[in-house]
């Protein structure tokens, strides 16, 4: 089975990038990496206590239980653990959003339909998911788990019921079997989707800084990015201005408020407008 982990960045109600990001790998790849990784946080770094978990904020202010690390202590274990992610041959992908162009740009039914900043990260999550599950992964279905968020779980849900529903009408389309949202403590591979969405962050927040795509920065960044398994969608102000322009055409006005509907109406009435029968043929 496939499986996908998420981990989001820069949700904090200030920031200049959100984003959701995610680690990709089949369940054989997934209990080697557990095996590794754990055996990591049993003994992270010369003459330093186990981890109860990884934290890649904690870890960068040398807080929590990195209290008194070192620079070179953390980077040491940083270092290793990316080397884990690399030798399970995990994929990962995502998308970044700058907060400031997306909040001026989308309006209407349009946000209502793909969401605030962090909502369009979290729908975009599943499109990435199942294209890399079609064009990689060999297999058909998908299990996806997202790090614990519950002003989000409602809305997670309601975008894996689409997928799902859209799995059913669509030939070749990859199925979503399941939806989590579960603690990094107690998930590990949340813990390297942490770290990776970390990295992708202070590459995004460089990127618009630079008003430019930049080389990317920091050593371990560079690192995963030469796996050639890691990918990053960065929405760009022009980017988000010629989607708004296409989606606002009076050809898709009609479809647009149809989509915003099923955001916002009762689950009741969700539920049911998905078990009404779809015509498939075509016209």
């Amino acid at each position: 089975m496939l499986t996908a982990y998420f981990d989001d960045s820069g949700t904090h109600p200030n920031s200049d990038v959100v984003l959701w990001y995610g680690l990709f790998g089949h369940s054989n790849q997934w209990a080697h990496f557990d095996e590794l990784w754990a055996a990591k946080l049993r003994e992270p770094s010369l003459g330093k206590p186990a981890l109860s978990r990884f934290h890649m904020a904690q870890c960068q202010a040398a807080d929590g239980e990195f209290t008194g690390w070192s620079r070179t202590a953390t980077d040491f274990l940083v270092h290793e653990l990316g080397d884990i992610i690399l030798r399970c041959m995990l994929w990962a992908d995502g998308v970044a959003i700058p907060r400031k162009d997306w909040d001026e740009l989308v309006k209407g039914n349009l946000r209502t339909a793909l969401g605030d900043t962090e909502g369009y990260a979290l729908r975009i999550a599943f499109v990435r998911a199942t294209q890399w599950a079609r064009e990689h992964g060999g297999q058909d279905r998908i299990a996806f788990v997202f790090d614990r968020r519950k002003e989000r779980e409602a809305e997670g849900k309601r975008i894996y019921q689409l997928f799902d529903h859209l799995s059913k009408i669509e030939p070749n389309a990859v199925k979503p079997i399941s939806i989590t949202f579960s603690d990094s403590t107690c998930i590990r591979p949340l813990q390297a989707a942490d770290m990776v969405a970390w990295e992708m962050y202070q590459y995004s927040l460089e990127s618009l800084k630079k008003g430019a795509v930049p080389h990317a920065g920091r050593k371990q960044m560079r690192r995963l990015w030469q796996g050639k398994r890691m990918e990053l969608g960065f929405a760009t102000r022009s980017a988000i201005e010629k989607m708004v322009a296409l989606e606002s055409s009076k050809e898709k006005e009609e479809h647009l408020a149809r989509a915003a509907e099923l955001i916002t109406i009762s689950d009741e009435e969700f539920a049911g407008r998905l078990s009404e029968p779809v015509d498939t043929s075509e016209e």
